[in-house]
């Protein structure tokens, strides 16, 4: 009876719609008939008003955070209940956003909300059902925002998939994770000679678009050389550090483009202060998840120098690339530092 009390208040809470007010009473419209046609932020700031869609955008990302606070700390006679079960609340409070119930149903994406109750989530708990709660608001968020775009996507999904890669290495032996980095390597390099020594072959590799680089037209592909960084750093450096470097590599660079779209002020050559506020975000968030569902001995000290190094290092890439400079860079800094 109390969980459908909190979440019967969470759905109250998320219903309250500020840029539909604001639409009402500075422009006397209703908000959802022009620009995106829905309640949230980014209509708000284009319709209403810049100031009117900030407003909007706090209120919205605080109010799933506030009824997972009420629902954790029992505050206002409310009963408390399990940090992980208080994600039931915040996601009454987003479905309350989406679907309020005063407005036939018909609100706003809920984006800034679900980012708001991933926040608070990661602060109260580091559990699977947090880290649940994170991929798929990152799913989420990519699928339903039509200007997140993604210029390599099937490169960024390689890179997702070759998670299980160091996430595997946290229990199966070293050596068996530097085996089959080896072999992958010396497979990628052997098709990369294969199409460097023959040019048909090149070009229609460079004509794949949403894989192929055109700075791979006379060089070793990404591929190549981040199966190398993972033979690299694993033979090389303590278990800890090289599975937390390769993650840290491999959810950064995937997601950094999210960054580039939401905040794309440059940086050093095509980097953006948005891209690199997502490498540290990602970075520093995969270290936290590692640290509590991991037996891996990572300390907080460690997962915030290498969420800066990640972040900086991949500012250089353009001198050197990528796929060999941040995982590799990172694992080295952290072990001369350690």
């Amino acid at each position: 009876m109390s969980l459908i009390l909190i979440l019967f208040l969470g759905y109250l809470i998320g219903s309250l719609s500020p840029g539909y007010f604001f639409g009402k009473f500075v422009k006397h419209i209703d908000i959802r008939e022009f620009g995106n046609k829905n309640t949230g932020a980014t209509n708000t700031y284009h319709v209403v008003g810049p100031i009117f869609g900030i407003l909007t955008g706090i209120f919205d990302f605080l109010k799933s955070p506030f009824i997972y606070f009420l629902a954790v700390s029992g505050a206002f006679f409310l009963p408390s209940i399990n940090p992980d079960l208080a994600i039931l609340a915040g996601l009454a409070a987003v479905a309350g956003h989406i679907k309020p119930f005063y407005l036939r149903f018909e609100g706003g994406k809920g984006v800034a909300s679900l980012l708001g109750l991933c926040a608070i989530t990661i602060f109260y708990t580091g559990s699977i059902y947090a880290l649940a709660l994170l991929t798929a608001t990152t799913i989420y968020t990519i699928t339903v925002s039509r200007n997140l775009t993604f210029t390599h996507p099937l490169r960024q999904l390689l890179k997702l998939m070759l998670l299980s890669l160091p996430l595997a290495a946290i229990w199966l032996p070293k050596i068996f994770i530097i085996s089959i980095s080896t072999t992958l390597f010396l497979l990628f390099a052997l098709l990369d000679a294969f199409r460097l020594l023959i040019p048909q072959i090149n070009r229609l590799y460079l004509h794949i678009s949403i894989f192929a680089k055109q700075k791979e037209k006379h060089r070793l592909s990404g591929a190549t050389l981040l199966f190398l960084s993972s033979f690299l750093i694993f033979w090389l450096f303590p278990k800890e550090i090289a599975i937390f470097s390769l993650t840290c590599f491999l959810l950064g660079d995937s997601l950094a483009p999210l960054g580039q779209k939401l905040a794309p002020f440059p940086l050093l050559a095509d980097k953006t202060l948005g891209g690199a506020g997502i490498y540290f975000l990602v970075s520093f968030i995969s270290g936290l998840f590692l640290q509590s569902l991991t037996p891996l001995d990572l300390s907080l000290p460690l997962i915030l120098a290498a969420s800066l190094l990640t972040a900086t290092l991949d500012q250089f890439s353009y001198f050197v690339d990528d796929n060999l400079l941040v995982p590799v860079g990172t694992a080295l800094i952290l072990t001369l530092i350690v």
